[in-house]
C-alpha cells in the first residue's frame, strides 16, 4: 500500500509540474525559456516556451528538460524559435547538455569502458555516481545508452548515404568489426551488410501502440529489434519503416512483440 501511495504521489507531482509547463506555453512565457522544452507530436518539432508558432493542443504536447532529450524522442528543432540556441538556465540541465555534446563531438571510444567514463566525469568535475543519476533523471537513459544510440544512428546514416561498411564503422566510433557485429543484432536486428541492402531477405514484424509521446512503432527480426520510432499517425510510421527496409518482407504482428512493447512503454511512462 505504501508503494502504491508513493507512486500516486509521484504521478500527481509530475502532473502538477506539466500543468505549470503548459501554462507557460499558453502564455508564451519567455521567462521559462531555457528551463524546459516542449515537443508537438503532430509536427514532430520541439520549441522553447515563448515560441510564436501556432499553439498546439495540449494532448499533442510532451515536455523535456533538454533539447537532447527531445531529439532522442524523435523531435527536431523548430526553425522559428531555434531552441538549440537557447542557453540553459538550470545548472543541472546545463551539465547534462555538456555531457551530451562531449559525447556527440567525439563518439570514437567514448564511454567504451570505465576508464573513459571516469575521464569524462573528471572532465566535468562530477562524480561518476552523481553523473549517472543526473543524466538518467533528465534524459531517461544512461550516458552509455545515449552513446550507443548515437553511434548506431551515425552508423545507419552513413550506410544510407552510400558509405561502405568499414568506413561507416570507423566514422561511428566502432573500434573493430568484431565490436560492430557484436552489437549488430541488438542495434540493427540484422547484419550491417543486410541493413545496407535495405533488409533484403529479412522477415520484419512490427506493432504500433499508444504511449505518452504519441504512437510507438516497434519492429523486429528474428535476430532482434531493428526499429523503434515515434509519431502521430500509424500510416506514416509504417511508411517510414518500409522506406528504411525496402527489400524486407514486412508485416504487422502484435503478439510477437508484446514483451518488447511493454518494456518500451514502461520506459516512456517513467
Amino acid at each position: 500500500m505504501t508503494n502504491l501511495l508513493n507512486k500516486e504521489n509521484a504521478a500527481a507531482t509530475i502532473a502538477a509540474g506539466e500543468e505549470k509547463f503548459w501554462q507557460a506555453v499558453r502564455t508564451r512565457d519567455a521567462g521559462c525559456d531555457g528551463l524546459f522544452y516542449y515537443g508537438v507530436r503532430t509536427t514532430g518539432v520541439y520549441c522553447r516556451p515563448s515560441c510564436a508558432s501556432r499553439q498546439p493542443k495540449r494532448e499533442n504536447v510532451s515536455f523535456f528538460a533538454l533539447p537532447e532529450a527531445a531529439r532522442q524522442a524523435g523531435f527536431r528543432a523548430c526553425l522559428r524559435c531555434r531552441p538549440d540556441e537557447m542557453a540553459m538556465r538550470d545548472p543541472q540541465a546545463e551539465l547534462v547538455q555538456s555531457i551530451c555534446r562531449l559525447i556527440d563531438q567525439n563518439l570514437e571510444g567514448q564511454l567504451e569502458n570505465k576508464t573513459n567514463f571516469a575521464a569524462l566525469s573528471e572532465q566535468v568535475r562530477v562524480s561518476q555516481f552523481h553523473l549517472q543519476r543526473l543524466f538518467k533523471k533528465l534524459m531517461g537513459i544512461t550516458p552509455r545508452q545515449y552513446t550507443e544510440a548515437r553511434r548506431a544512428d551515425l552508423f545507419k546514416t552513413s550506410l544510407k548515404a552510400g558509405q561502405n561498411i568499414t568506413e561507416a564503422m570507423y566514422d561511428a566510433g566502432y573500434g573493430s568489426s568484431s565490436r560492430l557485429y557484436e552489437k549488430a543484432a541488438a542495434q540493427l536486428g540484422m547484419t550491417p551488410a543486410t541493413y545496407r541492402k535495405g533488409g533484403k531477405g529479412m522477415k520484419i514484424n512490427y506493432t504500433i501502440a499508444a504511449c505518452p509521446l504519441g504512437l510507438l512503432l516497434v519492429a523486429a527480426t528474428d535476430k532482434g529489434i531493428c526499429s523503434v520510432t515515434l509519431g502521430d499517425q500509424s500510416e506514416a510510421l509504417t511508411e517510414n519503416l518500409r522506406a528504411e527496409f525496402p527489400q524486407a518482407d514486412i508485416s504487422p504482428n502484435n503478439e510477437h512483440l508484446q514483451s518488447q512493447i511493454k518494456t518500451l512503454l514502461a520506459h516512456l511512462a517513467g
